[in-house]
């Protein structure tokens, strides 16, 4: 929760939400440490997909019970679609790899149907491979009218993904730049504290 200030959402006051709340409202988050926030270790896999769907009334059967037989099939589609390597839908997620890892909590967020999706560092400690997989998803997403709020320690990353780029510098913004106001330069001199191009702070 923030420490100031409130949070809006398509204009609604969510600030004292829960985090199940913002799901059902449409906001999705990539944790930025997978293997304490992203997962159960000891669950398989088509049980930490469901972990975004458990409340959905098409996931459930009757009303009350998950609807395990409609979970695993949209799990088996997802490691197709975002190429998760694994045996089966029945591994335990620990025993995936760390690319692996993010895909499926990529999967998880983005077969959910966010409207709103946060992404804190969504490509740290990945391979190349994997890192380029992930970043391509997100600008499906963003294509797809998905609004996304890129977290990243890249500048790289952020001027090839980002429409808008907001260094940060102290806890602040100096200021928010379009993508055609932005060079690799310029960013990182804000981010150490440098507001223009001039140099001047």
């Amino acid at each position: 929760k923030p420490v100031d200030g409130k949070v809006f959402l398509m204009g609604e006051d969510i600030t004292k939400s829960s985090v199940r709340d913002h799901w059902k409202k449409g906001m999705g988050y990539i944790p930025v440490d997978r293997e304490e926030e992203g997962y159960f270790e000891d669950k398989p896999l088509w049980e930490n997909f469901a972990m975004n769907l458990y409340w959905l009334d098409d996931y459930l059967r009757k009303g009350k019970l998950m609807d395990k037989e409609k979970i695993c099939k949209h799990t088996e589609e997802a490691c197709q679609i975002y190429n998760i390597k694994t045996p089966s839908i029945n591994t335990k997620a620990g025993s995936l790899s760390g690319g692996n890892l993010q895909k499926l909590i990529v999967a998880r967020v983005m077969e959910y149907g966010s409207d709103l999706l946060i992404a804190n560092l969504p490509t740290r400690g990945l391979d190349v491979e994997a890192a380029n997989f992930v970043a391509n998803k997100l600008l499906d997403a963003k294509e797809e009218g998905v609004g996304i709020i890129l977290i990243s320690e890249k500048i790289d990353e952020a001027l090839s993904l980002a429409d808008r780029v907001a260094p940060i510098y102290e806890g602040e913004f100096p200021e928010i730049l379009s993508r055609e106001e932005a060079d690799r330069d310029r960013v990182g001199a804000m981010m150490g504290g440098i507001r223009d191009e001039e140099g001047k702070n």
